[in-house]
């Protein structure tokens, strides 16, 4: 079977904004990202509304939409291989404890590995199952979020000598500056303890919801070069009309609350929610503007396939190069640059790792990770009939 392109392109564009959102993490503030401090100034102001309104909540939504989608290729409505599907899930659950532990306290691997079990049990159940559950998980995550932005608003009007506004402070800070590899393990993990509790709040129920849909529109064969131009369309229009404007309201607003002098948690939580709710039709954007740029102009996108292809490789890569450049075990640049050469840093280095994918590619058929995976979880009735 011929390999489509398109969700290979998505999966390489989709690199580029998980690690734009990755890195403010990375150098700025382990726990805190581009907020008080580094929002100062036009430039820095610039970079964190950008993150914020065209990147920030979208990017992960479509890679997770694309694991959905993607694990069509896997079972291939045949329940058996259902037990394939199970030993790469927990192949993610071990890669991703290895990335937490120490690279990237913002691991996606091992909770991708766990949501991927739990997909397990929804690969054969009708379309009409798979919509109303993921309508269900996305809406009650939005209450639940809305919810605890009211009652930090609450605390902060009534409450005011119980709140929180100074930074959360980390230990994985203070080692980054000026402590060392060895020393980062406890602390990464103990970030990470609460990065993915905090993010399994936030965002894992929209992470969910979105691979529901990606293996319901993979049945319809949604990203194939044949499609609806006219759904297309809708799709983009929408995302202009309805989800932009609440990105560039709810990003404006987080910017300026954070220059306050006592930015409020609760404008916060709250600027976060209204880009939450739009963030699934700006993610359906950019995959309507990729689907059509595919079919009308492929040469202007194709170029982002073979890290897609290895996305697995790359995504692994990333970490290891911020690591080395912000880390004191490398040239030491955590908390030393401003933020939005942070920005560009991280689309100089999405661009390093799509150039070497494609030389990899044309030597190679996949990335040495996604090789990796393969080998472990392949069937033995697959590895026998391929020798």
């Amino acid at each position: 079977m011929k390999r489509e392109i398109t969700p290979d392109v998505l999966r390489g564009f989709a690199l580029l904004g998980i690690l734009i959102v990755n890195i403010q993490f990375m150098a700025l503030s382990s726990a805190e990202g581009a907020r008080g401090e580094w929002t100062i100034g036009s430039a820095n102001g610039s970079a964190t509304f950008i993150i914020a309104a065209i990147f920030a909540g979208k990017f992960y939504l479509i890679f997770s939409f694309l694991f959905g989608y993607s694990s069509s290729f896997i079972i291939r409505d045949n329940r058996a291989n259902r037990r394939r599907w199970i030993k790469r899930s927990v192949m993610l659950i071990l890669l991703g404890v290895l990335h937490f532990t120490f690279l990237w306290h913002g691991d996606i691997l091992f909770v991708y590995g766990l949501f991927g079990l739990l997909l397990t049990f929804f690969f054969f159940r009708s379309d009409r199952t798979l919509k109303i559950w993921s309508r269900v998980i996305f809406s009650l995550t939005l209450f639940l979020v809305f919810l605890v932005g009211a009652l930090v608003y609450i605390g902060e009007r009534y409450f005011p000598e119980e709140s929180f506004q100074t930074p959360l402070e980390t230990k994985l800070d203070q080692v980054l500056l000026d402590g060392s590899f060895v020393e980062a393990i406890p602390a990464r993990i103990e970030l990470w303890i609460y990065s993915v509790s905090s993010g399994l709040f936030l965002q894992g129920g929209l992470a969910f919801a979105a691979f529901l849909l990606g293996v319901r529109l993979a049945r319809v064969k949604f990203l194939s070069a044949h499609f609806d131009k006219d759904q297309n369309a809708r799709f983009m229009k929408q995302g202009l009309i309805f989800g932009l404007p609440l990105q560039i309201i709810a990003a404006t607003v987080l910017l300026q609350n954070e220059g306050n002098a006592e930015p409020s948690e609760a404008i916060y939580l709250m600027a976060l929610f209204t880009s939450f709710v739009a963030a699934p039709l700006m993610s359906m954007f950019y995959v309507a503007v990729i689907r059509k740029l595919v079919s009308e102009k492929p040469a202007l996108v194709a170029w982002m396939s073979p890290a897609g292809k290895m996305s697995l490789t790359v995504y692994i890569l990333q970490s290891v190069i911020t690591s080395i450049i912000f880390g004191p075990w490398g040239f030491g640049l955590f908390q030393q640059l401003q933020t939005w050469v942070v920005l560009l840093l991280a689309i100089i280095v999405w661009l390093l790792l799509t150039w070497l994918a494609t030389i990899w590619l044309k030597r190679y058929k996949q990335g040495p990770l996604e090789w990796l995976v393969n080998v472990i979880t392949k069937e033995r009735k697959d590895l026998s009939s391929a020798t």
